[in-house]
């Protein structure tokens, strides 16, 4: 084996830190590495070990302390059962991380860092773990890959798309303390020990792969269907018979010690919630269940909303591999279609059939050895070699897609939620967020613009900004700069302009910043007697280039209960140290929606003042 393709998951592991360093900044409290679900793992390892309390009572100091004060990461992973709480989480991901874990408390202790838990050691020691799992399943991965029958080259080249080429680099450097890498680790590895088990003949294998069915189920439970790939790992050279599998050596005794092992294992979270909750069986989502009579299966698949395929099309090819295991064993062949067939309804079938993932589909990277198993047999029916070049450029071309998306994901060029066909287009290529107001179809039901290209004097306030420098549209735009603060600027009575009671005000302009810190803003002030009642400030740093036009669109609802005479007021404002900026085409719009739960919270849209 050459070096480069030796040391293959070494050299993904570099490139995966070098994209850590690029898009993680952890000492920001908008950038902390345990965030989202990765919070009710991690509360097991600090109630256990540093605070003693297994109500958690501890987090309101914790988000307090290291998280955003507009709690917009907040995340409450209690949930009461009896009146008694328990952690909504299973267990699994903290008991991988637990050395990490015991690590990051003794160097806080050692530098002299709190040893809080959440200080900049803790995030960082879950930042390495996920990066060392990647790596561990990489190793195993091509080993598995190797004793399929693949070449190394080959094995290497598979493992270098699933590492670049799908989704599993996001979770893995952006959302690191989620579940999936973890899981692509277990399922790897529990089907490398399968095989081997099949392969050797040496009952050896049964206890850790009796651990790893253990651990794979105690990070999510879903994935304890893997069982159900058990037979596929056999073959027709060590084929799966139960009466073989008896005769062999020290099985009992293997089986014995798996069994135990993995009794084990269950308890921890059975002692834990019976301690909790007087219960040894918990049912720890409340109303989030699986609604098995009305699947989204093809929406999973192919939708705009995270569809698998649509962001990862490298999965989509590879089911071409199917053809191959057809050709070379057909046990296996019905044995994996059948366990992909009942895995991707079973995920479809949860309530949030998209998971709120970001960067595609993230529910199916814990079964990504699959992925790789098709594409070796997809490679094993190719015997044209103009074909295989072909075949490879293509996937080189996705893999770089891949990464483009991962890049878009990152800094939200793709909307954290909802994505529809028209938002995947207007993204596609962008390398920067867009200031776009994207809203259902057929939402509006009446509408009332107006719009100032500032040619002329049309009754706008602050007109006296206008300069006729330079213009998107026309001979003349607004300027401001740190003597002329307020751009021209519309305001008037909204109430007439509205039929419905969920009304929204859209703002466009075009604007253009002649500094690196394009700091001003969007303000949209709702006011009553001269006094603001409703203020929403729009910052759009993150949304322009400096020396470009770009055009903006924000959008906020109108406050209920709004008093009949208020006044909206709308300019852009120079903030204090902001660089100069020029604005055109400024285009304001009372729309009427319709009033129903769709409408009533659109994402990308203010919510109203209280």
């Amino acid at each position: 084996m050459k070096p480069l393709t030796r040391y293959t998951p070494e050299i993904l592991l570099f490139i995966y830190i070098l994209l850590f360093l690029n898009f993680r900044h952890p000492s920001d409290n908008w950038d902390r590495i345990i965030n989202s679900d990765g919070k009710g793992y991690y509360g097991y390892l600090t109630a256990l070990f540093i605070y003693h309390d297994l109500d958690y009572k501890f987090i309101e100091s914790y988000e307090s302390k290291y998280y955003p004060s507009n709690r917009s990461v907040f995340k409450d992973y209690r949930v009461t059962i009896d009146g008694k709480i328990v952690n909504k989480c299973f267990p699994g991901i903290a008991i991988l991380w637990l050395p990490f874990f015991l690590l990051a408390h003794f160097l806080s202790y050692l530098f002299g860092y709190p040893a809080d838990g959440y200080s900049i050691i803790y995030q960082y020691s879950i930042a390495i773990a996920a990066l060392f799992y990647f790596w561990l399943a990489c190793k195993i991965l091509m080993r598995f890959l190797i004793r399929l029958g693949a070449a190394d080259k080959l094995a290497s080249f598979i493992t270098i798309l699933i590492a670049l080429g799908t989704n599993l680099a996001f979770f893995t450097i952006i959302e690191s303390s989620m579940s999936h890498v973890y899981s692509f680790f277990l399922i790897t590895a529990f089907i490398y020990a399968v095989f081997r088990f099949f392969e050797s003949g040496n009952s050896r294998w049964v206890v850790p792969g009796a651990l790893l069915l253990a651990m794979i189920i105690l990070v999510r439970p879903t994935n304890g269907l893997v069982i159900l790939l058990v037979p596929a790992m056999a073959s027709k050279s060590h084929p799966f018979s139960l009466p073989g599998m008896l005769k062999r050596p020290y099985l009992g005794r293997n089986l014995v010690y798996g069994i135990l092992l993995m009794a084990f294992l269950f308890s921890l979270p059975m002692l834990m919630w019976h301690h909790q909750a007087d219960r040894w069986l918990v049912y720890s989502y409340g109303s989030e269940s699986f609604q098995f009579t009305e699947p989204h299966f093809f929406s999973i698949l192919f939708s705009y909303n995270r569809g698998w395929f649509v962001y990862t099309p490298i999965a989509f090819i590879s089911l071409a591999g199917f053809i191959g295991i057809w050709k070379k064993d057909r046990s296996r062949f019905f044995w994996i279609a059948g366990f992909l067939l009942l895995f991707i309804y079973l995920l479809s079938s949860w309530w949030m059939w998209y998971y709120a993932s970001k960067c595609g589909q993230r529910a199916f990277i814990d079964i990504y050895v699959l992925i790789a198993i098709l594409l070796f047999y997809f490679y094993e029916i190719i015997h044209n070699r103009k074909f295989v070049n072909l075949l490879s450029a293509i996937f080189v071309l996705l893999t770089a897609l891949n990464i483009l998306q991962l890049y878009q994901h990152a800094r939200f060029v793709f909307p954290a939620q909802y994505i529809t066909r028209q938002i995947y287009w207007d993204s596609f290529f962008s390398l920067y967020p867009k200031a776009r107001v994207f809203l259902p179809a057929n939402s509006v039901l009446a509408e009332k613009s107006y719009f100032n290209n500032m040619e002329k004097d049309l009754g706008w306030i602050n007109y006296n900004t206008v300069r006729n420098v330079k213009a998107y549209s026309g001979m003349k735009s607004s300027y401001i700069d740190h003597e002329r603060q307020y751009s021209v600027g519309f305001a008037q009575n909204p109430e007439p302009a509205f039929s419905t009671h969920n009304r929204i005000v859209r703002v466009s302009a075009v604007v253009f910043p002649v500094s690196v810190k394009p700091l001003s803003s969007l303000v949209i002030d709702f006011q009553t007697e001269g006094k603001s009642i409703c203020y929403n400030s729009f910052y759009f740093m993150n949304n322009t280039r400096v020396n470009h036009w770009t055009q903006l669109e924000f959008a906020v609802y109108v406050p209920e209960n709004l008093p009949k005479n208020a006044i909206v007021k709308v300019y852009f404002y120079h903030n204090p140290g902001s660089g100069d900026l020029y604005i055109d085409d400024i285009k304001v719009d009372f729309l009427s929606l319709r009033d129903d739960n769709e409408t009533r919270h659109i994402e990308g849209i203010s919510v109203p003042c209280k």
